[in-house]
């Protein structure tokens, strides 16, 4: 099978590719497009606006043909996949944070979710946060000061703030802890396998791969 990933951060290409390299996918079998200005024209408008999200979308049916699954990784662009459809052939199109969102809602226990940047705040809470869900609802918590240090170029410091965060959720009594944002992952490797939080770069690739059919990797 061939992935798509739709990333608005260059950062990204080396979480996804460490993803797949842990389950055991061959290199040709992921490819990467960065779009940075996508984010920047949402952070501008203070979110998609519906001139942007239909351009996106046109993007995308533009790609459709190539690929077997296309991931968008970027919150802030996710939206998009809900409302895409596409009937030409048999390529998907998916939002990484939503295949996050599913695992916290299989889980049991308090959750809270942690955002970096403010421009994916609405979107993932209507994500994480649905009308309709049954039960209790997870809490989306932003990080102050985290986007500002991650536009820097502070890796250090992003990742101590998304650590603080994640402590203090634990220690208000949070069972499940979730990073919405592709990027905030890397902080996930300063903490041992049983307080991990969620992210969601192998998590995504894995369900992609199941939810297509297709052929395992490397087969």
């Amino acid at each position: 099978m061939t992935i798509a990933c739709l990333h608005t951060a260059a950062s990204n290409i080396a979480i996804f590719d460490q993803a797949a390299a842990s389950l055991g996918m061959p290199s040709t079998a992921l490819n990467h497009l960065v779009m940075p200005h996508l984010l920047a024209e949402a952070e501008l408008s203070g979110g998609m606006t519906s001139e942007q999200q239909t351009r996106l979308t046109a993007l995308l049916h533009s790609l459709t043909p190539w690929f077997d699954a296309i991931l968008i990784t970027c919150s802030t662009l996710g939206p998009v996949a809900d409302r895409f459809h596409n009937d030409a052939n048999g390529c998907v199109v998916w939002r990484t944070d939503g295949m996050l969102a599913d695992e916290v809602h299989r889980r049991e226990g308090q959750s809270v979710v942690l955002c970096a940047a403010e421009s994916t705040l609405a979107a993932t809470t209507a994500l994480f946060c649905p009308p309709a869900r049954d039960g209790q609802q997870p809490e989306v918590r932003l990080i102050p000061d985290a986007w500002a240090t991650f536009k820097a170029g502070d890796q250090l410091g992003y990742r101590r703030l998304i650590k603080e965060a994640v402590e203090l959720a634990r220690q208000q009594g949070a069972v499940n802890v979730a990073l919405a944002q592709v990027s905030m992952a890397i902080a996930a490797q300063d903490f041992s396998e049983d307080q991990r939080p969620l992210t969601s770069p192998q998590l995504a690739l894995r369900c992609a791969i199941n939810r297509t059919g297709l052929s395992q990797p490397g087969q």
